[in-house]
């Protein structure tokens, strides 16, 4: 009918509308999930010999919304705008309006299913599209370039496309449900259980056709089920090799492990816990949701109270008439949907189970079909008519505006946005890619291995790429020791790094701060410091001390804090390093505490340079390091004079310096423990 058309064509416009708005600037930054997939999809578009079956960075990663966005950035090029966070959230805003359409197409599979004289009517479908497309959990999830937002299109895809194959018999209709399961498998480790669904919808399917059993239907259901095995042949000959990768992510995040123990670390994860969190997160009253401000309105319930009122009345309906399969299938994809957060850490964690989303938005469409049908059973009295038409109508109308308010003004008022969407490293990688592609450029503490950071420095300064050099600045810092032929930048990270923009001063007392990044508050975020040209050093070791150890590295001193260290506290090393030549090797650092009477080590600490942040292979020729060791003294270790010992060492056993048991330092006065 065209009402029905000019109704669906409204909700797709207001599902567009809701998705797309302000997606330049909400959310904010690039997040760490994000990135990894643009870099994933950069390369798939760059890399003509990148055709990944699986994602094996960030501990395994279906592949599929990475081919969409790869799709995305060509698209965007072409038309003159650019691979980013902007094209990502585009995608999946395209894959949530898709779904609200699909939705639709099953609801109205689920009347049909119904039969003439069911419980459904024809406004069932556009209710239950309505709703998931003002659906703020929907939206959310809708507006970020990750993955989750594939599983309720897929679910709803592969069983309305089930249930016009049982229909109508139709060949195509199996084919494409089996696709969609494959699709699935590809898409998120939270779609794996759809084809469990799909098989018991199918049990059910044939349990309420009675006498005769549909035998007729066992090919076509077979096809689906060998065109899914078919195509998700590859993804299982690729876990058959690597079989690690399979439940890696999983095994990490389920609540229950071989011992039968909660995770570590996951707080309060017991089974009857998420079950009971899980069970509530639908509110609408109190503060059920989840608390993670990068999933949700924090402790907002999934649905509004508008929404809510008539998902608990469809529910209770849709138990009452579990029989008919056209109330079934929602009850079967909610639970199913929602097992993934049931069994995992941090329930109800909204990005693992967004997939219910869908089974919700048809269990609140069949309380709003019931609140419809109401008013057309009477005869008589049109008032009853009008009044079930308004109470619909006042429902989704509040439903739809409570979810805009609160996700783009509450929510995006949220200062904790900035951290949980990496905004202020989306802007360090901003303005790195944008200085000079031969400028030195250093920082702290983090480095290319962010993928915010290096989807800007890759993607974004494309071949004028900056080439920083990493450090954490908390425990180790390079220079270049001769005069500085052009100015060299140092950019930090302050929440995370406490202790350079201490000790840049008194490296380089004439540095000027070029730029500053400040958070939501107004709290400084990150520094750009620069060192101007022909500067040299003003920090040298206060214990001057020259030793050729080997591999191009010398040791020109070093510097004990405090100067009279206490047993039971820790005793600071700071080695001053030479870079004669670069270093062929990646040494470990050993410092040890010796008795001076025998030379047994009483105390001591290893690791590589800089805490791993800096290794040696990565040190170039003229610099300066300054590498700090934290060494922990023994409580009950007797006052005196003990001997300061390095070295450098490969676990093939190889050291410097090569002869003896490492370099002597000198001594330093322990006071006894305070107790």
């Amino acid at each position: 009918m065209l009402w029905r058309r000019l109704g669906l064509i409204t909700i797709l416009g207001m599902a567009a509308a809701l998705r797309l708005w302000w997606i330049d600037r909400l959310p904010p930054g690039f997040h760490f999930d994000e990135s990894f997939e643009g870099l994933e999809a950069w390369r798939i578009l760059t890399e003509p010999g990148y055709r990944p079956i699986f994602l094996t960075g960030n501990f395994g990663v279906p592949p599929l919304n990475a081919y969409a966005n790869a799709l995305t950035f060509a698209l965007a090029r072409l038309v003159g705008g650019e691979a980013g966070p902007t094209a990502m959230r585009v995608t999946a805003a395209v894959f949530g309006v898709l779904g609200v359409g699909v939705l639709y197409a099953l609801a109205a599979e689920l009347r049909r299913t119904d039969g003439v004289q069911g419980k459904l009517s024809g406004f069932f479908p556009l209710g239950a599209a309505a709703v998931l497309a003002m659906m703020r959990w929907h939206i959310h999830f809708s507006r970020m370039g990750i993955e989750p937002i594939l599983v309720p299109l897929i679910w709803a895809g592969a069983t309305a496309l089930l249930l016009h194959g049982w229909r109508t018999g139709r060949w195509w209709a199996f084919v494409g449900c089996g696709i969609a399961l494959a699709a699935g498998m590809y898409a998120y480790q939270g779609a794996w259980i759809i084809p469990f669904l799909t098989a018991l919808t199918v049990a059910h399917l044939w349990l309420a056709a009675g006498r005769p059993a549909p035998v007729h239907r066992i090919p076509g259901v077979a096809v689906a089920a060998l065109t899914a095995a078919l195509l998700v042949a590859p993804l299982g000959w690729f876990f058959w090799q690597n079989p690690e990768l399979l439940l890696l992510r999983p095994t990490q995040v389920a609540i229950v492990g071989a011992t039968g123990g909660s995770a570590p670390g996951a707080g309060d994860n017991t089974l009857p816990h998420n079950l009971w969190a899980t069970a509530r997160m639908f509110g609408p009253f109190g503060q059920p949701g989840d608390l993670d401000p990068r999933r949700n309105l924090p402790g907002a319930p999934a649905l509004n109270l508008w929404l809510a009122a008539p998902f608990y009345l469809g529910l209770l309906l849709s138990l009452v008439r579990i029989r008919q399969p056209a109330f079934a299938v929602p009850l079967l994809g909610l639970v199913g949907l929602l097992l993934p957060g049931v069994i995992t850490e941090y329930a109800p964690h909204f990005h693992r189970v967004l997939g219910a989303s869908a089974p919700a938005a048809l269990l609140c469409a069949v309380g709003l079909d019931a609140i419809w049908q109401w008013g057309s059973r009477w005869q008589e009295g049109r008032w009853r008519q009008r009044l079930a038409s308004l109470t619909v109508a006042a429902l989704l109308l509040a439903g739809g505006v409570t979810s805009a308010y609160n996700y783009f003004v509450r929510w995006a008022s949220l200062p904790d946005l900035f951290y949980a969407f990496d905004q202020g490293l989306w802007e360090v990688g901003q303005r790195m890619a944008a200085l000079p592609p031969d400028a030195p450029l250093y920082i702290s503490p983090r480095g290319q291995e962010h993928p915010t950071l290096a989807f800007a420095w890759q993607v974004g300064a494309g071949e004028e790429a900056p080439r920083p050099i990493s450090f954490d600045g908390r425990h180790i810092f390079p220079l270049r020791l001769a005069p500085n032929p052009q100015a060299e930048r140092y950019v930090v990270i302050l929440p995370e790094d406490f202790r350079t923009p201490l000790l840049l001063p008194e490296v380089f007392p004439t540095a000027q701060v070029e730029a500053e990044i400040l958070d939501t508050t107004g709290q400084p975020y990150a520094r750009f410091y620069r060192r101007p040209v022909d500067v040299r050093p003003a920090r040298l070791p206060r214990q001057p001390l020259v030793q050729e150890l080997g591999d191009g590295i010398a040791l020109v001193g070093y510097d004990v804090l405090p100067e009279l260290p206490q047993a039971g506290g820790i005793l600071y090393l700071q080695l001053h390093w030479q870079v004669q030549d670069e270093p062929t090797q990646d040494w470990t650092v050993f410092t040890h505490v010796v008795n001076l009477a025998d030379g047994t080590v009483v105390a001591g600490h290893d690791s590589r340079p800089g805490a791993g942040s800096l290794p040696t292979v990565r040190w170039q020729r003229g610099w300066r390091i300054l590498d700090e060791y934290q060494i922990p003294l023994p409580a009950d270790l007797p006052a005196g004079d003990y001997g300061l010992r390095i070295g450098l060492y490969r676990p093939t056993g190889d050291r410097l310096p090569a002869e003896g048991a490492g370099a002597f330092l000198g001594t330093v006065s322990v006071e006894g423990s305070a107790e």
